[in-house]
């Protein structure tokens, strides 16, 4: 459920999400923020640099991560996956502080 959020969370504040109501799975919701990433790292690097800075997504974790596999499109599904695992990470910290109110 968690990790359903997150990605709805990520595709919604990158104006992703699908214009036409219908709700998407969320195979094909990551599909989509992948193809979105893919199209930044062939066609506006800076724009996803920006992301990710603005997301907190650590330049040493990207660089190992991205080490790991020389493949262009798994990069794009490694970057995708990275941006959901940050943001469960806030979903986490904020279910942690409000708890203690």
């Amino acid at each position: 459920m968690e990790k359903e959020l997150a990605l709805i969370t990520i595709v919604t504040n990158l104006d992703l999400s699908n214009k036409n109501g219908k709700e998407e799975s969320y195979d094909a919701q990551f599909e989509l923020l992948s193809q979105f990433i893919d199209q930044l790292i062939q066609t506006d690097f800076n724009r996803l640099l920006r992301i990710l800075y603005r997301v907190d997504i650590s330049e040493e974790k990207l660089k190992l991560k991205l080490a790991e596999n020389k493949d262009r499109e798994l990069s794009s599904k490694i970057i995708a996956q990275m941006l959901i695992d940050r943001e469960l990470e806030k979903i986490a910290s904020r279910a942690k502080y409000k708890n203690k109110d």
